[in-house]
Protein backbone atom coordinates (compact mmCIF):
# COMPACT_ATOMS: atom_id res chain seq x y z
CA UNK A 1 0.00 0.00 0.00
CA UNK A 2 1.28 3.46 -0.99
CA UNK A 3 0.13 6.64 0.50
CA UNK A 4 0.80 10.48 1.20
CA UNK A 5 0.04 12.36 4.47
CA UNK A 6 -2.77 14.50 2.84
CA UNK A 7 -4.85 11.63 1.96
CA UNK A 8 -3.93 9.15 4.96
CA UNK A 9 -6.11 7.97 7.65
CA UNK A 10 -5.00 9.02 11.05
CA UNK A 11 -5.95 5.48 12.27
CA UNK A 12 -5.14 3.29 9.62
CA UNK A 13 -1.34 4.63 10.52
CA UNK A 14 -1.47 4.10 13.66
CA UNK A 15 -2.68 0.51 13.31
CA UNK A 16 0.42 -0.64 12.15
CA UNK A 17 2.38 -2.72 15.30
CA UNK A 18 6.24 -1.42 14.02
CA UNK A 19 6.90 2.08 12.07
CA UNK A 20 10.11 1.94 10.46
CA UNK A 21 11.15 5.73 9.72
CA UNK A 22 13.49 6.14 6.43
CA UNK A 23 13.46 4.20 3.14
CA UNK A 24 17.28 3.75 2.46
CA UNK A 25 18.94 0.61 2.75
CA UNK A 26 18.47 -0.23 6.24
CA UNK A 27 14.53 0.89 6.18
CA UNK A 28 13.70 -1.17 3.20
CA UNK A 29 15.59 -3.94 4.11
CA UNK A 30 14.25 -3.89 7.50
CA UNK A 31 10.62 -3.54 6.16
CA UNK A 32 11.03 -6.37 3.63
CA UNK A 33 12.22 -8.69 5.95
CA UNK A 34 9.67 -8.09 8.63
CA UNK A 35 6.65 -7.99 5.51
CA UNK A 36 7.74 -11.74 5.22
CA UNK A 37 7.77 -12.88 8.27
CA UNK A 38 4.37 -11.50 8.32
CA UNK A 39 4.85 -8.77 10.50
CA UNK A 40 2.83 -4.94 9.51
CA UNK A 41 5.17 -2.04 9.29
CA UNK A 42 4.55 1.43 8.41
CA UNK A 43 7.31 3.16 6.67
CA UNK A 44 8.28 6.50 6.40
CA UNK A 45 10.21 8.60 3.79
CA UNK A 46 10.63 12.03 3.65
CA UNK A 47 10.96 11.94 -0.24
CA UNK A 48 8.90 10.43 -2.43
CA UNK A 49 10.03 8.00 -5.41
CA UNK A 50 12.30 10.51 -6.92
CA UNK A 51 13.80 13.45 -5.91
CA UNK A 52 11.77 16.60 -5.90
CA UNK A 53 13.25 20.50 -5.60
CA UNK A 54 11.70 20.92 -2.65
CA UNK A 55 13.36 18.39 -0.59
CA UNK A 56 16.95 19.26 -0.69
CA UNK A 57 16.03 21.95 1.87
CA UNK A 58 15.54 19.58 5.13
CA UNK A 59 19.15 18.57 3.81
CA UNK A 60 20.94 22.34 4.41
CA UNK A 61 23.46 22.91 6.94
CA UNK A 62 27.00 23.86 8.00
CA UNK A 63 29.78 21.83 7.68
CA UNK A 64 33.27 22.37 8.83
CA UNK A 65 36.63 22.09 5.75
CA UNK A 66 36.64 19.20 4.38
CA UNK A 67 33.98 17.86 5.23
CA UNK A 68 31.40 17.49 2.44
CA UNK A 69 27.96 19.99 2.19
CA UNK A 70 25.38 18.85 4.40
CA UNK A 71 23.48 18.13 0.31
CA UNK A 72 25.92 15.96 -0.54
CA UNK A 73 26.17 12.56 -1.11
CA UNK A 74 22.72 12.53 0.83
CA UNK A 75 19.21 11.11 -1.03
CA UNK A 76 16.01 12.30 0.22
CA UNK A 77 13.81 9.62 -1.82
CA UNK A 78 12.47 6.39 -1.88
CA UNK A 79 15.83 3.81 -1.79
CA UNK A 80 17.61 6.75 -0.36
CA UNK A 81 21.86 7.19 -0.75
CA UNK A 82 21.33 3.19 -3.02
CA UNK A 83 20.47 5.50 -5.70
CA UNK A 84 23.95 6.92 -5.74
CA UNK A 85 26.03 4.40 -4.30
CA UNK A 86 28.93 2.75 -6.48
CA UNK A 87 28.11 -0.86 -5.06
CA UNK A 88 30.91 -1.79 -3.32
CA UNK A 89 30.12 -4.40 -0.37
CA UNK A 90 33.10 -4.71 2.59
CA UNK A 91 32.28 -6.19 5.63
CA UNK A 92 33.88 -5.59 9.02
CA UNK A 93 36.74 -7.13 10.35
CA UNK A 94 35.70 -9.81 13.34
CA UNK A 95 38.73 -7.65 15.25
CA UNK A 96 36.83 -4.38 14.46
CA UNK A 97 34.52 -5.25 16.86
CA UNK A 98 37.20 -5.85 19.58
CA UNK A 99 38.32 -3.46 22.49
CA UNK A 100 41.43 -2.41 20.84
CA UNK A 101 44.06 -0.95 23.36
CA UNK A 102 45.86 1.26 20.61
CA UNK A 103 42.00 2.35 19.53
CA UNK A 104 40.97 5.13 22.05
CA UNK A 105 36.95 4.17 23.02
CA UNK A 106 36.79 1.00 20.98
CA UNK A 107 34.69 -2.23 21.78
CA UNK A 108 31.85 -2.92 20.70
CA UNK A 109 29.56 -4.84 23.45
CA UNK A 110 30.06 -8.42 23.60
CA UNK A 111 28.03 -10.30 21.18
CA UNK A 112 27.21 -7.62 18.17
CA UNK A 113 30.06 -10.17 16.49
CA UNK A 114 26.87 -11.91 15.70
CA UNK A 115 26.60 -9.06 12.95
CA UNK A 116 29.03 -11.27 10.84
CA UNK A 117 26.30 -14.20 10.79
CA UNK A 118 24.25 -11.52 8.90
CA UNK A 119 26.42 -10.97 5.49
CA UNK A 120 25.62 -13.74 3.50
CA UNK A 121 21.80 -12.74 3.55
CA UNK A 122 22.89 -9.30 3.55
CA UNK A 123 24.93 -9.82 -0.01
CA UNK A 124 21.69 -11.32 -1.39
CA UNK A 125 20.01 -8.35 -0.12
CA UNK A 126 22.91 -5.95 -2.24
CA UNK A 127 23.16 -8.81 -5.72
CA UNK A 128 26.94 -9.11 -4.29
CA UNK A 129 27.24 -12.69 -4.62
CA UNK A 130 29.06 -15.37 -1.88
CA UNK A 131 29.98 -14.11 1.53
CA UNK A 132 33.61 -15.38 0.52
CA UNK A 133 36.47 -12.49 0.08
CA UNK A 134 39.47 -14.47 -0.78
CA UNK A 135 41.05 -14.26 -4.41
CA UNK A 136 39.71 -18.04 -4.77
CA UNK A 137 36.43 -16.40 -5.14
CA UNK A 138 37.47 -15.77 -9.43
CA UNK A 139 38.52 -19.67 -9.02
CA UNK A 140 41.16 -22.52 -7.73
CA UNK A 141 43.76 -21.10 -10.01
CA UNK A 142 43.35 -17.04 -9.71
CA UNK A 143 46.38 -15.46 -9.99
CA UNK A 144 47.56 -13.24 -7.54
CA UNK A 145 47.56 -9.02 -7.82
CA UNK A 146 51.68 -9.44 -8.47
CA UNK A 147 53.86 -12.75 -8.04
CA UNK A 148 55.75 -12.34 -4.60
CA UNK A 149 52.82 -11.02 -2.72
CA UNK A 150 52.14 -14.28 -1.01
CA UNK A 151 56.06 -13.79 0.82
CA UNK A 152 54.21 -10.82 2.69
CA UNK A 153 51.84 -12.63 4.91
CA UNK A 154 50.55 -12.69 7.56
CA UNK A 155 51.64 -9.46 7.67
CA UNK A 156 49.99 -8.25 4.58
CA UNK A 157 47.33 -10.08 2.83
CA UNK A 158 44.96 -9.89 -0.29
CA UNK A 159 41.50 -10.06 -0.24
CA UNK A 160 38.74 -8.71 -2.93
CA UNK A 161 36.02 -6.31 -2.69
CA UNK A 162 32.54 -7.38 -4.16
CA UNK A 163 30.30 -5.31 -6.08
CA UNK A 164 26.80 -5.22 -6.30
CA UNK A 165 24.76 -4.35 -9.45
CA UNK A 166 24.52 -1.32 -7.93
CA UNK A 167 21.66 -1.97 -6.72
CA UNK A 168 18.40 0.99 -6.07
CA UNK A 169 16.86 -0.67 -3.21
CA UNK A 170 13.80 1.93 -4.04
CA UNK A 171 13.85 0.32 -7.62
CA UNK A 172 14.17 -3.79 -6.78
CA UNK A 173 11.94 -3.22 -3.94
CA UNK A 174 9.57 -1.13 -4.89
CA UNK A 175 6.31 -3.21 -5.86
CA UNK A 176 7.30 -6.27 -2.87
CA UNK A 177 6.57 -3.23 -0.67
CA UNK A 178 3.80 -1.61 -2.15
CA UNK A 179 1.96 -4.93 -3.16
CA UNK A 180 2.26 -6.04 0.26
CA UNK A 181 -0.63 -6.46 2.75
CA UNK A 182 1.78 -5.85 5.45
CA UNK A 183 3.20 -2.50 4.48
CA UNK A 184 2.18 0.64 4.10
CA UNK A 185 4.44 3.45 2.77
CA UNK A 186 3.57 6.74 3.66
CA UNK A 187 5.65 9.06 1.33
CA UNK A 188 6.90 12.80 1.29
CA UNK A 189 6.45 12.46 4.81
CA UNK A 190 8.73 13.92 7.21
CA UNK A 191 8.88 12.80 11.17
CA UNK A 192 10.39 15.92 12.90
CA UNK A 193 9.83 15.05 16.36
CA UNK A 194 9.79 11.91 18.83
CA UNK A 195 7.30 12.82 21.84
CA UNK A 196 6.88 11.11 25.39
CA UNK A 197 4.71 11.71 27.84
CA UNK A 198 6.28 13.58 30.51
CA UNK A 199 5.58 11.21 33.30
CA UNK A 200 7.06 8.38 31.20
CA UNK A 201 9.93 9.36 29.16
CA UNK A 202 11.24 5.60 28.93
CA UNK A 203 8.46 5.21 25.97
CA UNK A 204 7.79 6.93 22.74
CA UNK A 205 4.22 7.74 22.66
CA UNK A 206 3.36 9.19 19.41
CA UNK A 207 5.77 10.97 16.56
CA UNK A 208 5.13 14.18 14.89
CA UNK A 209 4.38 13.98 10.92
CA UNK A 210 4.91 16.87 8.67
CA UNK A 211 4.83 17.14 4.41
CA UNK A 212 5.16 20.83 4.45
CA UNK A 213 1.59 21.93 4.48
CA UNK A 214 -0.20 19.43 6.99
CA UNK A 215 1.42 18.25 10.37
CA UNK A 216 0.09 15.21 12.13
CA UNK A 217 1.17 13.46 15.14
CA UNK A 218 0.25 9.77 15.59
CA UNK A 219 0.71 7.09 18.42
CA UNK A 220 2.87 4.40 17.50
CA UNK A 221 4.08 1.03 19.25
CA UNK A 222 7.57 0.17 18.55
CA UNK A 223 9.24 2.47 16.63
CA UNK A 224 12.92 2.30 13.92
CA UNK A 225 14.56 5.43 13.40
CA UNK A 226 16.29 3.81 9.86
CA UNK A 227 17.57 7.15 8.38
CA UNK A 228 21.30 7.98 7.44
CA UNK A 229 24.02 8.83 10.00
CA UNK A 230 23.11 12.40 10.15
CA UNK A 231 19.61 12.44 9.91
CA UNK A 232 18.61 10.23 12.33
CA UNK A 233 21.21 12.30 14.45
CA UNK A 234 19.36 15.41 13.98
CA UNK A 235 16.25 13.62 15.02
CA UNK A 236 17.19 12.81 17.95
CA UNK A 237 18.74 15.35 19.11
CA UNK A 238 15.51 17.05 18.48
CA UNK A 239 13.77 14.94 20.26
CA UNK A 240 15.75 15.47 22.94
CA UNK A 241 15.24 18.84 23.71
CA UNK A 242 11.88 17.83 23.39
CA UNK A 243 12.15 15.22 26.26
CA UNK A 244 14.20 16.35 29.25
CA UNK A 245 14.13 12.80 30.46
CA UNK A 246 16.44 11.96 28.16
CA UNK A 247 18.95 13.86 29.45
CA UNK A 248 21.02 10.36 30.15
CA UNK A 249 22.34 10.82 26.37
CA UNK A 250 24.02 14.02 26.38
CA UNK A 251 27.45 12.25 26.73
CA UNK A 252 27.16 10.32 23.26
CA UNK A 253 24.40 11.85 21.52
CA UNK A 254 25.93 14.08 18.36
CA UNK A 255 28.80 13.01 19.63
CA UNK A 256 32.06 10.64 17.95
CA UNK A 257 31.42 11.22 14.77
CA UNK A 258 33.57 9.76 12.02
CA UNK A 259 33.72 9.56 8.20
CA UNK A 260 36.63 7.38 6.66
CA UNK A 261 39.72 9.08 5.08
CA UNK A 262 40.98 8.71 1.85
CA UNK A 263 44.09 9.34 0.21
CA UNK A 264 45.73 8.96 -3.08
CA UNK A 265 49.44 8.84 -3.02
CA UNK A 266 53.24 7.52 -3.69
CA UNK A 267 53.85 5.75 -7.40
CA UNK A 268 54.15 1.73 -6.50
CA UNK A 269 56.46 0.52 -9.81
CA UNK A 270 56.58 -2.36 -11.03
CA UNK A 271 59.95 -4.33 -12.37
CA UNK A 272 59.03 -6.77 -14.57
CA UNK A 273 55.48 -7.76 -14.62
CA UNK A 274 52.12 -5.84 -14.76
CA UNK A 275 49.76 -6.40 -11.28
CA UNK A 276 46.40 -7.68 -11.55
CA UNK A 277 44.35 -4.02 -12.02
CA UNK A 278 41.43 -4.12 -13.48
CA UNK A 279 37.58 -5.75 -12.57
CA UNK A 280 37.08 -9.28 -12.43
CA UNK A 281 34.19 -11.72 -12.42
CA UNK A 282 33.99 -13.93 -9.38
CA UNK A 283 33.00 -17.13 -10.16
CA UNK A 284 29.13 -16.53 -9.96
CA UNK A 285 29.65 -13.49 -12.15
CA UNK A 286 30.03 -10.45 -9.59
CA UNK A 287 32.98 -7.68 -9.88
CA UNK A 288 35.41 -7.23 -7.72
CA UNK A 289 38.79 -5.81 -7.20
CA UNK A 290 41.72 -6.46 -5.11
CA UNK A 291 42.70 -4.83 -2.08
CA UNK A 292 45.84 -5.54 0.27
CA UNK A 293 45.31 -5.32 4.13
CA UNK A 294 47.31 -5.34 7.03
CA UNK A 295 46.67 -8.33 9.74
CA UNK A 296 44.78 -7.90 12.94
CA UNK A 297 48.24 -8.36 14.65
CA UNK A 298 50.22 -6.70 12.49
CA UNK A 299 47.56 -3.51 13.35
CA UNK A 300 48.01 -4.48 17.03
CA UNK A 301 51.81 -4.44 17.11
CA UNK A 302 52.49 -1.48 15.47
CA UNK A 303 49.36 0.65 16.36
CA UNK A 304 47.40 0.97 13.29
CA UNK A 305 43.95 1.97 12.19
CA UNK A 306 42.65 -0.79 10.48
CA UNK A 307 43.01 0.39 6.34
CA UNK A 308 43.38 -0.74 2.84
CA UNK A 309 45.55 -0.05 -0.15
CA UNK A 310 44.66 -0.30 -3.76
CA UNK A 311 46.09 0.10 -6.57
CA UNK A 312 44.65 3.35 -8.23
CA UNK A 313 44.86 5.31 -11.56
CA UNK A 314 45.93 8.91 -12.05
CA UNK A 315 44.25 11.89 -11.54
CA UNK A 316 42.09 12.64 -14.24
CA UNK A 317 42.31 15.87 -14.38
CA UNK A 318 46.31 15.77 -15.01
CA UNK A 319 46.42 15.67 -18.80
CA UNK A 320 50.08 13.75 -17.62
CA UNK A 321 48.34 10.53 -18.05
CA UNK A 322 48.37 10.87 -21.92
CA UNK A 323 44.76 8.72 -21.50
CA UNK A 324 42.05 10.03 -23.89
CA UNK A 325 39.47 7.93 -22.14
CA UNK A 326 40.70 9.91 -18.62
CA UNK A 327 40.53 13.35 -20.31
CA UNK A 328 36.97 12.38 -22.08
CA UNK A 329 35.98 11.83 -18.98
CA UNK A 330 37.44 14.60 -17.52
CA UNK A 331 36.21 16.75 -19.51
CA UNK A 332 32.52 15.74 -19.53
CA UNK A 333 32.41 16.06 -16.06
CA UNK A 334 30.44 19.34 -16.07
CA UNK A 335 27.44 16.78 -16.68
CA UNK A 336 27.98 15.24 -13.65
CA UNK A 337 26.50 15.30 -10.47
CA UNK A 338 28.51 17.45 -7.48
CA UNK A 339 29.83 14.76 -6.04
CA UNK A 340 31.02 12.56 -8.84
CA UNK A 341 32.64 16.15 -9.95
CA UNK A 342 34.79 15.83 -6.85
CA UNK A 343 35.84 12.44 -7.35
CA UNK A 344 37.61 13.45 -10.84
CA UNK A 345 38.88 16.18 -9.25
CA UNK A 346 40.30 13.92 -6.15
CA UNK A 347 44.04 15.00 -5.18
CA UNK A 348 44.59 17.58 -8.02
CA UNK A 349 45.51 20.93 -6.96
CA UNK A 350 42.50 22.62 -9.32
CA UNK A 351 44.21 26.26 -9.80
CA UNK A 352 47.20 24.26 -11.23
CA UNK A 353 44.95 22.55 -13.73
CA UNK A 354 43.54 26.03 -15.23
CA UNK A 355 43.85 26.38 -19.13
CA UNK A 356 44.96 22.93 -19.61
CA UNK A 357 41.89 22.42 -21.99
CA UNK A 358 44.00 21.89 -25.03
CA UNK A 359 46.04 19.21 -23.55
CA UNK A 360 43.07 16.67 -22.60
CA UNK A 361 41.93 17.59 -25.98
CA UNK A 362 45.33 16.38 -27.51
CA UNK A 363 45.03 13.11 -25.32
CA UNK A 364 41.62 12.63 -27.00
CA UNK A 365 42.94 13.07 -30.43
CA UNK A 366 46.29 11.06 -29.99
CA UNK A 367 44.36 8.14 -28.41
CA UNK A 368 41.18 7.59 -30.36
CA UNK A 369 41.25 4.17 -30.66
CA UNK A 370 41.26 3.82 -26.60
CA UNK A 371 38.00 6.19 -26.36
CA UNK A 372 36.49 4.80 -28.90
CA UNK A 373 36.66 1.25 -26.84
CA UNK A 374 35.81 2.95 -24.26
CA UNK A 375 32.76 4.33 -25.97
CA UNK A 376 31.49 0.85 -26.61
CA UNK A 377 31.75 -0.53 -23.54
CA UNK A 378 30.26 2.46 -21.74
CA UNK A 379 27.14 1.75 -24.03
CA UNK A 380 27.16 -2.01 -23.66
CA UNK A 381 28.76 -2.57 -19.90
CA UNK A 382 28.04 0.34 -18.01
CA UNK A 383 24.61 1.87 -19.53
CA UNK A 384 22.61 -1.10 -20.75
CA UNK A 385 23.78 -3.73 -18.53
CA UNK A 386 22.51 -5.06 -15.40
CA UNK A 387 25.31 -5.79 -13.36
CA UNK A 388 27.58 -2.78 -14.53
CA UNK A 389 31.32 -2.38 -14.64
CA UNK A 390 31.68 -0.35 -10.90
CA UNK A 391 34.15 2.50 -12.60
CA UNK A 392 36.90 2.83 -15.19
CA UNK A 393 40.02 1.61 -15.08
CA UNK A 394 43.16 3.08 -16.62
CA UNK A 395 46.65 2.29 -15.46
CA UNK A 396 49.56 4.72 -15.95
CA UNK A 397 51.08 4.86 -19.36
CA UNK A 398 54.47 5.14 -16.89
CA UNK A 399 53.87 1.88 -15.22
CA UNK A 400 53.28 3.23 -11.90
CA UNK A 401 50.49 2.72 -9.77
CA UNK A 402 49.02 5.98 -6.89
CA UNK A 403 48.15 3.87 -3.78
CA UNK A 404 44.35 4.58 -2.78
CA UNK A 405 44.35 4.38 0.99
CA UNK A 406 41.00 4.50 2.58
CA UNK A 407 41.24 4.02 6.99
CA UNK A 408 38.92 4.22 10.02
CA UNK A 409 39.05 7.08 11.99
CA UNK A 410 39.54 7.04 15.60
CA UNK A 411 35.97 7.66 17.70
CA UNK A 412 36.49 11.48 19.08
CA UNK A 413 34.36 13.21 21.51
CA UNK A 414 35.10 16.60 19.72
CA UNK A 415 33.85 15.54 16.13
CA UNK A 416 30.16 16.01 16.39
CA UNK A 417 27.09 16.75 15.07
CA UNK A 418 25.03 20.01 16.29
CA UNK A 419 21.94 21.72 15.98
CA UNK A 420 21.56 25.14 14.87
CA UNK A 421 19.29 27.88 15.47
CA UNK A 422 18.24 28.16 12.27
CA UNK A 423 14.72 25.79 11.49
CA UNK A 424 14.04 24.27 7.87
CA UNK A 425 10.70 25.02 5.93
CA UNK A 426 9.03 21.88 8.36
CA UNK A 427 10.46 24.04 11.49
CA UNK A 428 13.36 21.62 12.36
CA UNK A 429 16.21 23.01 13.31
CA UNK A 430 19.27 22.50 10.98
CA UNK A 431 22.80 21.17 11.83
CA UNK A 432 26.11 21.71 12.20
CA UNK A 433 28.80 18.68 11.53
CA UNK A 434 32.61 19.15 12.75
CA UNK A 435 35.10 17.03 11.32
CA UNK A 436 38.59 17.29 11.60
CA UNK A 437 41.48 13.87 11.59
CA UNK A 438 42.85 13.55 14.94
CA UNK A 439 46.58 13.69 15.72
CA UNK A 440 46.60 9.60 16.15
CA UNK A 441 44.22 9.19 12.87
CA UNK A 442 47.79 11.13 10.92
CA UNK A 443 50.07 9.17 12.70
CA UNK A 444 48.39 6.11 11.86
CA UNK A 445 48.27 7.22 8.09
CA UNK A 446 51.99 8.17 7.95
CA UNK A 447 53.01 4.73 9.92
CA UNK A 448 50.54 2.83 7.42
CA UNK A 449 52.57 3.86 4.04
CA UNK A 450 55.86 3.60 5.70
CA UNK A 451 55.22 -0.21 7.04
CA UNK A 452 53.58 -0.83 3.54
CA UNK A 453 56.61 0.54 1.78
CA UNK A 454 58.79 -1.51 3.93
CA UNK A 455 56.69 -4.90 3.27
CA UNK A 456 57.31 -3.96 -0.22
CA UNK A 457 61.13 -3.77 0.13
CA UNK A 458 60.86 -7.43 0.64
CA UNK A 459 60.18 -8.55 -2.96
CA UNK A 460 61.82 -8.13 -6.05
CA UNK A 461 58.56 -6.96 -8.05
CA UNK A 462 58.29 -3.70 -6.84
CA UNK A 463 59.08 -1.01 -5.01
CA UNK A 464 56.86 1.81 -3.26
CA UNK A 465 58.08 5.72 -4.22
CA UNK A 466 57.04 8.48 -2.32
CA UNK A 467 58.38 11.82 -0.77
CA UNK A 468 58.76 11.47 3.08
CA UNK A 469 58.11 15.01 3.82
CA UNK A 470 54.90 15.07 1.20
CA UNK A 471 53.65 11.97 3.17
CA UNK A 472 52.45 13.58 6.12
CA UNK A 473 51.17 16.89 4.30
CA UNK A 474 48.96 14.28 2.33
CA UNK A 475 47.71 12.48 5.20
CA UNK A 476 47.00 15.66 7.21
CA UNK A 477 45.20 16.88 4.40
CA UNK A 478 43.13 13.63 3.23
CA UNK A 479 39.47 13.84 2.87
CA UNK A 480 36.31 12.40 4.27
CA UNK A 481 34.58 9.72 2.61
CA UNK A 482 31.46 12.10 2.05
CA UNK A 483 28.82 9.48 2.70
CA UNK A 484 30.41 7.35 5.13
CA UNK A 485 28.76 9.41 8.44
CA UNK A 486 29.18 7.09 11.41
CA UNK A 487 29.28 6.99 15.03
CA UNK A 488 27.44 9.38 16.61
CA UNK A 489 24.39 7.20 18.45
CA UNK A 490 26.96 4.67 18.81
CA UNK A 491 26.57 0.87 20.23
CA UNK A 492 27.56 0.33 23.65
CA UNK A 493 27.02 -1.57 27.00
CA UNK A 494 27.22 2.00 29.28
CA UNK A 495 24.39 4.78 28.80
CA UNK A 496 27.21 7.30 29.85
CA UNK A 497 29.04 6.25 26.48
CA UNK A 498 26.63 5.20 24.26
CA UNK A 499 23.19 5.88 22.56
CA UNK A 500 21.83 2.27 21.53
CA UNK A 501 22.11 -1.38 23.45
CA UNK A 502 23.80 -4.47 22.23
CA UNK A 503 20.32 -4.67 20.07
CA UNK A 504 20.20 -1.01 18.45
CA UNK A 505 17.49 0.21 21.24
CA UNK A 506 17.70 3.64 22.65
CA UNK A 507 18.71 3.16 26.23
CA UNK A 508 16.31 3.69 28.44
CA UNK A 509 13.65 4.24 26.37
CA UNK A 510 11.78 0.78 25.61
CA UNK A 511 10.29 1.51 22.30
CA UNK A 512 13.03 3.17 20.36
CA UNK A 513 15.40 1.77 18.16
CA UNK A 514 17.65 2.68 15.87
CA UNK A 515 18.93 1.00 12.51
CA UNK A 516 21.73 3.40 10.77
CA UNK A 517 25.50 3.86 10.72
CA UNK A 518 25.47 6.00 13.72
CA UNK A 519 25.28 3.14 16.16
CA UNK A 520 28.57 2.28 14.64
CA UNK A 521 31.20 1.75 17.72
CA UNK A 522 34.20 2.09 15.46
CA UNK A 523 34.06 2.48 11.81
CA UNK A 524 36.98 -0.23 10.14
CA UNK A 525 37.81 1.13 6.77
CA UNK A 526 34.83 -0.65 4.81
CA UNK A 527 31.79 0.49 3.29
CA UNK A 528 29.08 0.74 5.09
CA UNK A 529 26.37 -0.26 3.17
CA UNK A 530 26.29 -4.18 3.27
CA UNK A 531 26.98 -4.00 7.12
CA UNK A 532 23.91 -1.46 6.95
CA UNK A 533 22.17 -4.09 6.00
CA UNK A 534 23.10 -6.65 7.94
CA UNK A 535 22.62 -4.54 10.87
CA UNK A 536 19.04 -4.00 9.58
CA UNK A 537 18.41 -7.62 9.10
CA UNK A 538 19.75 -8.68 12.69
CA UNK A 539 17.48 -5.92 14.40
CA UNK A 540 14.52 -7.28 12.00
CA UNK A 541 15.22 -11.17 13.46
CA UNK A 542 15.18 -9.47 16.92
CA UNK A 543 12.16 -7.69 16.61
CA UNK A 544 9.89 -10.62 15.17
CA UNK A 545 11.63 -12.67 18.24
CA UNK A 546 10.40 -10.54 20.96
CA UNK A 547 7.25 -9.22 20.12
Amino acid sequence: MIGYLNSADKSVLESFPICIIGAGAAGISLAISLSRQGKRVLIIEGGDWDETPESLDAYIGKSSTPHPQTTEFRYQRFGGTTHLWGGRCVPLDPHDFENRPHVPDSGWPAGATDILNYYSEALDYCDAGENDFRISAFGANAKPIFSEVSKLAPELNEYIERYSLPTDFGKKYRDELTNSSNVFVLLRTRCISLNCIPENPGSVSSITLHDGLRKLEISVNRLILAGGGIETTRLMLVSRKNNPGWNHLDTSLGKYYACHYDLIFGALRFHSEKPVFDFQKTLEGIYARRKLQFSAEFQAQHGLLNSAFRLHFPAYADPSHGSGVMSTIYLAKSILKPEYQAILNHGVNQSAQEGQSIKHLINIIMDMRSVIKFAFDWLFKIKLAKRKIPYTLVANRNGTFPIEFNSEQVPDVSNRIELLEELDRFGMQRVAVYWKLTDLDIASGVKSFNLLKAQLEKTNACQLEFDQKELERSVRNALPVGGHHMGTTRMGTNPSSSVVDLNCKVHGVNNLFIASASVFTTNSHANLTLTIVALALRLAKHLSSHD
